[in-house]
């Protein structure tokens, strides 16, 4: 029997992971605020290491840019923290219904490297002044995935729900 995950299915299995962490109770509220205010394009704080090296998967800085879409995904969902990660709402239903304008979502699904990173966070600044959480495992999709139909796939995902979400709240 192959037990074997896939890409996505792992991803996934981190992003759970790593949103029941930041989103304990028993977290530390000093860590959580690091985390938050991490940058991906300056040094991080030593937060990062102490929460890195224990939950993220073993592969998480073989690079640069790798280490960067990984502190995107941690300061995002410490952004949203303690309420960030809900898997039934996708990104684009929750940016949809939340009243997130048009052009920031086709600025953010056209952007790439640093400045898909720096939108992303945009968003969940949003939508956590919304308490709008999503699913993040599509925002580490977006982030991560490597080949042009699996980010285009992705993108489309997005936008389609979140002009079901826009429709419905304007109906």
């Amino acid at each position: 029997m192959n037990t074997a995950q896939s890409p996505e299915a792992k991803l996934a299995s981190s992003v759970g992971r790593i949103a029941a962490v930041l989103e304990h109770e028993g977290f530390p509220p000093a860590e959580r605020a690091a985390l938050r205010r991490m940058n991906p394009e300056i040094l991080p704080p030593l937060a990062w290491y102490r929460f890195a090296l224990p939950h993220l998967p073993e592969d998480w800085d073989l690079t640069e840019e790798r280490q960067k879409k990984w502190m995107t995904l941690v300061a995002g969902i410490a952004l949203m923290s303690p309420a960030a990660h809900r898997p039934d709402v996708s990104l684009g239903q929750a940016l949809g219904e939340s009243g997130y304008s048009e052009a920031r979502l086709e600025r953010l699904l056209e952007a790439e490297g640093d400045t898909q990173r720096v939108l992303l966070l945009r968003a969940a600044r949003y939508l956590a002044a919304k308490s709008r959480p999503f699913n993040w495992t599509e925002a580490a999709l977006l982030l991560f995935a490597r080949e042009e139909n699996k980010q285009e796939s992705i993108r489309r995902r997005i936008a389609r729900d979140f002009y079901q979400a826009a429709r419905k709240q304007s109906a």
